[in-house]
């Protein structure tokens, strides 16, 4: 009985949105790849439907009590390989800093390598408010960035503000960081 209740765990609403976003990473980069602009629009619609399931698949988790141990590991783990795959390929066609992309995949791979460290421990690591604040600058910047070069493709206004925005998420990125770091290796106390 309890291998069939956690079987159908893995096909919630929310892990099947997870999954989703999951697979929509390799659309959006080969759209964004091949440089059309009705490819780099699609690109930019699927990333904003992919960063809407973000938000959705936790709520929806929370709200519908469907929360379940795949879940806590695959929500974060879609969320990186969307944001970091896109990062990347943005970087790649010059849209962001490759520093700026550089400190932000290497903080996620951080953060994650210790959360599974730590899960492999029987301690689960959450994300924290800075992070979510983070995750969502990231997302809102990126969306800025690639609905940019859909519809200009040259240095505007969006363009900017998709910059600042994601020195934002920069920002929190290595706020959160420190934190997570800070909390892990605080000396603990005996009494």
């Amino acid at each position: 009985m309890k291998v069939r209740d956690e079987a159908a765990s893995l096909w919630t609403l929310p892990n099947r949105l997870s999954i989703l976003r999951i697979l929509f990473i390799p659309i959006i980069v080969l759209f964004i790849a091949s440089q059309e602009d009705g490819l780099l629009l699609a690109s930019c619609l699927l990333f904003i439907i992919a960063g809407i399931t973000d938000g959705l698949d936790g709520y929806l988790a929370r709200k519908m009590s469907l929360t379940s141990r795949l879940g806590l590991y695959l929500d974060p783990i879609a969320d990186k390989l969307l944001v970091t795959s896109v990062l990347i390929t943005l970087t790649y066609y010059r849209q962001v800093p490759l520093w700026v992309t550089l400190i932000l995949v290497g903080r996620e791979f951080l953060i994650n390598g210790l959360r599974a460290f730590y899960a492999m421990e029987g301690i689960a690591i959450y994300p924290s408010s800075f992070g979510k604040i983070k995750t969502a600058l990231q997302l809102i910047g990126i969306s800025c960035l690639l609905f940019n070069i859909a519809i200009e493709r040259i240095d505007t206004i969006v363009h900017q503000i998709g910059l600042v925005t994601i020195y934002g998420a920069l920002f929190f990125s290595i706020y959160s960081a420190t934190n997570y770091l800070a909390a892990l290796f605080k000396p603990q106390v005996s009494k």
